[in-house]
Order: C-alpha cells, then structure tokens, then sequence
C-alpha cells in the first residue's frame, strides 16, 4: 500500500512543495512508498492511477482537495467517499479560514490540527460525524546547515499585514457595529500578549460574541446564520495576534541586528534602525541559508498554544530560535525552557534577545537540547503509526 500526498502548488512562497518534498523523504526513509499529486487538471486521473496500485491514505494540507467529485456535478459525492480512500486533513490553519475545507460530515475524512486549541474550536463550532484531533507535528526538514554557523544577527522570516493599515480600514467601515467590535477584540487580543499571552486569541474573540453581539453583527452583515457571522470575525481578527507579534518583536529590538524576510514592512522600513535590513523573502526550499546566523531566528506563531513551522525547521538545523508562544513546554515535555519562548511583558523578548547574544553557543545548545526532548516526545516513527491508525480506524467505521 501507497502514501499520497496532495500538493497545491499556487500557495505564496510555495510552502506546500517543499512541505511535501520533506515529508515524502521522511515516510519513504521508513519504508513508504509515497507519491505527490498536484490539485490541478490531471488530479483524478492520477489518483485513479494511484488508487489501482492501492491507497493506504491521502494527506493533504487545510484541507485542499477535501470536495473533489469524480463527475462535474458538484452535488455529487466526494470522489473519498466514491474510492473509499482516507483523506487526512493536516491544519495550520484556524478553522475559520477556508471553513469549507474543515468539513467533517463523510466517513472517509479525518480532521488534524497542529494546535490544540484549533481541534478544540473545530469540535465546537463545526458539525461533525467524528471528533477532529490535535498532534504535534513532527520535524520533517532536512539538515541542510550542517553546523555552518556565521553571522552575528537574528533572522525574521515573516510576511505580515500591518495592524495599523487594518485597524485604519476598519475604523473608516462603513459597518459601524462590526467594525467597532473587531476593534475592540483586537485590542483585547493585543492586551493580553502585553500581559503574557497566557490565553488565546480564539477564546478571547468567542467570549466577547455574547448573543446579543452575535446578532447586532448578523442584522448589520446581513448573514443568515450565526455560524457565518462567527467563523467570518475568526477570520479577520485572527493574523492581528501574530502580526502584533511580529511588530513589538521588531518595534523591540530597534537596536538589534536583524535580517527581516517578507511583506508588509514599509512602515518599519520608515523607522530607518541602522541594525534592521529588509529582504525579499523567496521560495521556502531555497531558504535554508535563514537558519545558518550565530543568533538564529525569530519566529511570531499563529496562536499562543502552538509552534511553527519556523522553529521546527530551526530544530532541524540544529540552529537557535526565540519564538513568540505560549505552547505548554514544560507539561508535553516534562522539562521547562521558558528562556526561548517569549510574549508581550515589558522587555521580555529584549532580554532573551541581549542573553542570546551574549552567549549565542549555550543559546544554541539549549534550542538543541529542546529539540531532542521534542523529536523524543513527537517523533516521525509515532506520527507515521498514529496516521496508520487514524487511516485503519476510518476503514472500520
């Protein structure tokens, strides 16, 4: 039996080809055979292929794929539950975006989060036949440093969408009611990093959705339910977290050295700190020169409970990291390293920045001593099993 493996190849700085690359080594390194199929024209035909040859499961990334039909008539059944192939659904992202690939209504398709938090909103607010589930994920990058390490700076490898261009656009609205609201979740959301990230972003925005606010916002968007309304304010407010990572992390370190990656900096680029460069950010297969620097990188992840592909990738370089979360490293691992996770509290990610500096080799050798704790706990072998599982246990339902 074969592995499959969706790709999207549209996807901004292609993250979904160099992803699959990585994990088509990974499972072939333990005797896989796996394939990767683009999502496009010759998608069915190639699937069929593969489905002659017998399909263990399908993997695919946010759920892209999840509404393939065989025939034209897209009231039709999933071509998953035509084949009678498992389609595991991996998520990086919050349920929210792209709601439709979160559904959970056919047999044939299992839902995955890399973030707790993400299962357990997807469990509350999604119908579904079968529960979704969380699992970390494994590293799956290759070494590509090989212990190189040069450059005294930090690496920013983020694209972000600047808060204070949203804020503005929503101020000027002309849905007055929403636009207040998402206002005052954002401001909320931002507090609470500034008081230590302890809870997440999600939560903040549903407990602020009382059902008299649930329906001021239905009667001003005109959406027929109230599941819409919910999942379209998820949506909006949910990059507001991150990016207000990402710029109090780069708004804080004015006086480090950092080489900052991405779009969406014109504002910070104004501010002319003479230890700040600006770069184009490139395909993540051609990005491998980012996890080389003494300092290693920054990373903003997309919610407080979880990691990032950022950090992931440095553990498997065995660079250094700071990340901007709150994912509970002492109760997963058994072990604490609060000193490279930082938040929002008054010079907190200054001071991790100056120690990392001032010791760059012990900062390293702690981001590795993380890594081995983390590859021990959530390691490649037991992600395999655990899909098997997951793919043994839909062919019984």
């Amino acid at each position: 039996m074969n592995i499959v493996i969706l790709n999207w190849p549209d996807g901004e700085n292609n993250p979904f080809g160099y992803f699959n690359s990585c994990l088509k080594a990974c499972f072939e390194q333990l005797g896989r055979p796996t394939r990767i199929i683009d999502l496009g024209d010759g998608f069915g035909q190639e699937l069929l292929d593969a489905h002659s040859q017998g399909i263990d499961f399908v993997l695919t990334w946010q759920g892209l794929g999840i509404g393939a039909t065989q025939h034209a008539d897209k009231q039709s059944s999933t071509i998953w539950d035509d084949l009678k192939i498992p389609l595991l659904c991996l998520h990086g992202d919050h349920p929210a975006h792209a709601p439709g690939n979160h559904k959970a209504m056919s047999p044939w398709v299992q839902h995955i989060y890399g973030a707790a938090s993400f299962a357990s909103f997807a469990n509350r607010h999604i119908p579904r036949k079968h529960p979704a589930t969380y699992v970390p994920l494994p590293t799956i990058f290759p070494d590509t440093v090989k212990g190189d390490f040069e450059g005294d700076f930090f690496v920013f490898p983020k694209n972000i969408n600047d808060n204070v261009a949203t804020f503005d656009a929503w101020s000027r609205a002309s849905q007055r009611d929403t636009a207040l609201f998402l206002l005052e979740a954002a401001d909320a959301i931002i507090s609470e990093f500034g008081r230590g990230n302890r809870q997440n972003h999600h939560d903040i925005i549903d407990s602020m959705l009382t059902p008299q606010v649930l329906q001021t916002l239905q009667t001003e968007l005109m959406s027929g339910t109230e599941l819409l309304v919910r999942m379209h304010v998820h949506s909006m407010l949910d990059k507001v977290h991150r990016n207000a990572i990402a710029e109090h992390t780069v708004l804080q370190l004015r006086d480090v050295p950092i080489k900052i990656y991405g779009r969406g900096w014109d504002r910070f680029k104004t501010c002319r700190s003479p230890k700040h460069e600006f770069l184009a950010f490139g395909a993540l297969s051609d990005n491998a020169f980012q996890y080389a620097s003494n300092y290693g990188v920054l990373d903003a992840a997309p919610t407080n409970d979880g990691l990032h592909d950022r950090t992931t990738r440095a553990m498997a370089n065995q660079s250094s990291f700071l990340i901007g979360s709150n994912w509970p490293h002492a109760s997963l691992l058994g072990k604490d390293f609060g000193e490279l996770f930082f938040d929002g509290t008054p010079h907190d990610v200054a001071d991790k920045a100056r120690q990392v500096m001032e010791a760059p080799k012990a900062h390293r050798e702690r981001c590795r001593e993380f890594a081995l704790y983390y590859r021990a706990n959530f390691s490649l072998f037991g992600f395999l099993k655990h899909l098997e599982s997951i793919s043994n246990s839909i062919r019984s339902r």
